[in-house]
């Protein structure tokens, strides 16, 4: 996977949404995109790539939705488009966290660490997102920019994993674990052995 680094460059660009006049100046429909092209090979490395590679494709529709002004006059879709953008964004950041977990060197506590705060983090602040999209209407709806701003967080510290991730190299040797069972059954052997 020798163009991981692209991954790690969408994922930066879906993080820093900014939105002007309706549109979204680093669209993340090239974030995804990226995404998509980063992570290609991945079912080579590990099936959690797979899932990262397949909900940022299903996550550049959804950036049609959220990140232009097309569909404004549209509440149920725009809506519904917020909703799907939260559930691909955390599937991203869950399944890269994932496949770097089980990939990881042995005795490389730092990659453990960080991708355990991830696989943690990204859905307990998707789900309080999810809590502010649905009760929008009401005085919940603090929650919702709370849970974006646990997002950001978790995905800024992906993006700096992902890179550190491709700056060691490691996910593109061919002679490392097997991707699926075995990843996860390498995944759980230092513990297995403590």
């Amino acid at each position: 996977m020798n163009r991981f680094v692209w991954a790690a460059w969408g994922l930066l660009v879906v993080v820093l949404d900014l939105p002007l006049l309706g549109w979204d100046v680093l669209p993340d429909v090239v974030g995804y995109s990226w995404i998509v092209i980063g992570l290609a090979g991945a079912a080579e490395v590990h099936e959690a790539f797979v899932r990262a590679r397949a909900a940022a494709a299903a996550g550049i529709p959804v950036a049609v939705v959220s990140g232009t002004p097309l569909f404004n006059d549209q509440y149920g879709v725009e809506w519904g488009a917020a909703f799907a953008g939260i559930l691909v964004f955390v599937t991203v950041l869950h399944q890269l966290a994932t496949g770097i977990r089980d990939r990881a060197p042995e005795g490389d506590s730092d990659v453990r660490i960080y991708t355990r705060g991830i696989r943690i983090g990204a859905p307990v602040a998707g789900l309080v997102q999810l809590a502010g999209l649905v009760a929008i209407d009401t005085a919940l709806a603090p929650l919702y920019f709370l849970g974006l701003l646990g997002l950001v967080v978790v995905g800024i510290v992906t993006v700096v994993l992902v890179h550190r991730v491709n700056r060691a190299g490691w996910l593109g040797t061919t002679g490392a674990a097997p991707s699926g069972a075995g990843g996860a059954e390498r995944g759980a052997r230092p513990a297995d052995e403590g």
